[in-house]
């Protein structure tokens, strides 16, 4: 069973420019991994707020995803705040440790 992780992030003020460029840039690193099913980012409704869909073969590519782009990501964390994030699937000893205790984070289990 796949793993879908819904994301949404605040831009701080003045890190709107940076944060559009590291989207960017995650989503062609993404494209190139045989474990990412799908990397979509999107606006939302509110300013300064974006979410992304992203979904992985499993856990493992979901984790292998994180440590490939690692750089990018404590750079998009530099300019934007994690407003919530949505597991539904199947979480591996990774993803269970860093949503544990977590603010925002969901995780919902097959049934």
């Amino acid at each position: 069973m796949s793993l879908l992780v819904l994301v949404e992030f605040k831009t701080r003020a003045d890190g709107e420019a940076t944060f559009l460029r590291v989207a960017k840039a995650l989503a062609a690193e993404a494209a190139t991994e045989p474990g990412t099913l799908r990397y979509q980012w999107c606006t939302t409704q509110k300013p300064g707020h974006y979410s992304i869909i992203e979904e992985y073969v499993d856990a493992d590519a979901a984790e292998t995803h994180n440590h490939h782009v690692e750089p990018l990501l404590r750079e998009l964390f530099g300019v934007a705040d994690l407003v919530s994030i949505q597991f539904f699937g199947a979480l591996n000893k990774y993803l269970r440790d860093w949503s544990t205790g977590r603010e925002g984070v969901t995780v919902n289990t097959p049934l």
